[in-house]
């Protein structure tokens, strides 16, 4: 069975292969991994300097065509992206296409971000018995700390302890090679690259979503391709983990939820947001309709206390106790030019020094934060209360958009912790999908553009972000606006052909949504609900009829 559906994949992937767009992103990936060979991404000492052409990328002139290459990769990279957006007469984007998207990264330094040498340092703290929540990188006096960012240094590890245990085994396997060790903590974000490919498509078709913008939005997404293949950050299996948690709670597997759930939490702690949404789907399954809050917590109490009792043994079992707690402060000791509140604080401190009031350097930012979190946490409650009963998994994507906007912190991965989740439940619609796609291109042309200051060439850098910014208004503008309205009028749920040649080719059923859309076969709709406006998208509960009455939730063919 095993081999069967590996075959399958395997089949498919080849099949993706002649889009035109598919080749365009791929190409765009092999050029980043080869722009990647730069001071930016590399440490000092890395295996590259002395080998013909690739060490003469790091300095002079051949380290301004890294850059270019990079660029380059980058346009593409969205250009293809672009191009595969669901509409008329084009093949459906299958999760098939990352795989291709994520292969030429596989072997790639850590890109846009420098969070993977500080995993492998905090990895080696724990091999050699410190403890990484009191110690921070420097302690580890060998070529392990020489490749973390100077900013973290110092500082202890704010991560869980599942998370500290997995980077301890890379680096025991690793032993004395910090670079290799960095290069595989790609390993576990590909696991939870792999986790959010295979379950949002199904959990978006479960609950009624359009798959495949839900395939386009969110899974090829280039975000997830730069920052969670190329960046390896551990916020990779923690939004995997909790994806899994909320398909477990709609599949009617609310204990497994819980404790999929807890290891979210245990690699990051924002994880543990996920249960919110799970809480919600199994009450509502309780009682086959939106529950009340009393009915929602007489939920709450077993499933949290499952998952607060999962959290203590993997703590207990990893022997690093709960000294995270105390270094949950360390983001926030950079200030964030993407977080709104941190940058609205400095604007204030600028004009408050500017007008010689006292103190204001020292607290201005901190309060602005502090106000700015206290709010967000008033508006997610009341977000949570309002709409969680309603439509659980999109409250929960609303809920950790909030708290990441309203944060101290905000680094370009982050928009993934709850906008995957918000791509899914807001494709159906036009303007709500076009600021996923602003955003998501706007993260990139920042990525991009921090990346070739770093490499010294800021006019480059400048010069993508303008061709980016003209790329993405230029696809906008030539929107099948017929067809977008199509969409939201009808929850239109097929994949590409390409799929379906595979699944047929061995005997294998193939799901209605799986279907493209022809001039002899109406589009497919979700079994048990009428051919019109889709529930969501008038406000009303999924898995509930239009009486009000709940309905059947479509369940995907299983042998997709």
């Amino acid at each position: 069975m095993v081999a069967l559906r590996l075959r399958r994949e395997v089949l498919a992937t080849a099949a993706v292969w002649r889009i035109p767009g598919v080749r365009l992103g791929t190409l765009g990936s092999a050029l980043i991994a080869a722009g990647s060979l730069t001071p930016a991404f590399l440490p000092k000492v890395n295996p590259f300097t002395h080998l013909p052409l690739l060490g003469q990328l790091q300095s002079g002139p051949g380290r301004f065509l890294a850059t270019a290459l990079l660029m380059a990769g980058v346009l593409l990279l969205l250009d293809g992206w672009l191009r595969l957006r669901p509409g008329a007469g084009r093949p459906g984007p299958v999760r098939q296409i990352l795989w291709l998207w994520s292969a030429p990264l596989l072997l790639a330094p850590p890109l846009f971000s420098r969070d993977a040498y500080s995993y492998a340092a905090q990895g080696r703290l724990v091999d050699i018995g410190l403890d990484p929540y009191r110690y921070g990188p420097i302690w580890v006096v060998e070529s392990y700390s020489r490749n973390v960012d100077p900013m973290w240094l110092f500082t202890s590890s704010p991560y869980g302890p599942l998370a500290l245990q997995i980077q301890h085994l890379i680096v025991a396997i690793a032993g004395p090679h910090p670079y290799a060790a960095a290069v595989a903590m790609r390993l576990p974000a590909l696991l939870g690259v792999a986790l959010l490919a295979v379950l949002l498509p199904r959990l978006g078709c479960r609950l009624g979503h359009d798959v495949p913008m839900t395939t386009w939005l969110a899974v090829l997404n280039p975000l997830v391709v730069m920052h969670l293949v190329g960046g390896s950050h551990n916020d990779a299996p923690t939004i995997g983990l909790m994806v899994l948690g909320v398909w477990l709670a709609v599949e009617r597997r609310p204990w497994l939820a819980v404790i999929a759930v807890a290891a979210a939490a245990s690699i990051k702690v924002p994880g543990v947001l996920a249960l919110l949404a799970v809480v919600a789907l199994e009450a509502r399954r309780r009682k086959g309709a939106a529950p009340s809050v009393r009915e929602a917590i007489a939920v709450a109490a077993p499933l949290g206390g499952l998952c607060m009792a999962a959290f203590v043994a993997i703590t207990a079992a990893s022997g690093l106790g709960f000294g995270w707690v105390g270094s949950l402060w360390v983001p926030s000791a950079v200030r964030s030019v993407l977080s709104p509140p941190t940058a609205a604080g400095i604007g204030l401190e600028r004009v408050l020094m500017w007008l010689h009031v006292p103190g204001a350097m020292d607290t201005t930012v901190p309060v602005v934060q502090v106000v700015a979190m206290l709010a967000g946490l008033v508006l997610s409650a009341r977000v949570a209360l309002r709409l969680g009963p309603v439509n659980p998994v999109r409250a929960l994507a609303m809920v950790v958009v909030i708290l990441v906007l309203t944060g101290p912190v905000v680094h370009p991965w982050y928009a993934l912790w709850g906008g995957l989740l918000y791509a899914m439940t807001e494709g159906g619609h036009a303007r709500r999908r076009r600021v996923v796609v602003w955003t998501t291109a706007g993260l990139v042309v920042y990525s991009a553009v921090d990346s070739a200051f770093r490499n010294g060439a800021l006019a480059l850098g400048v010069t993508a972000a303008l061709a980016l910014a003209w790329l993405v208004s230029g696809h906008d503008r030539n929107l099948d606006r017929v067809h977008d309205r199509e969409r939201d009028q009808k929850t239109v749920t097929y994949a590409a052909s390409a799929v379906a040649r595979a699944a047929t080719s061995h005997g294998a059923s193939v799901p209605r949504w799986a279907t493209p859309p022809s001039s002899t076969q109406p589009r497919a709709v979700l079994p048990g609900k009428p051919e019109q406006t889709s529930p969501t998208s008038r406000g009303q509960p999924t898995g509930l009829s239009h009486s009000g009455r709940p309905g059947p939730l479509h369940r995907p063919d299983p042998h997709q």
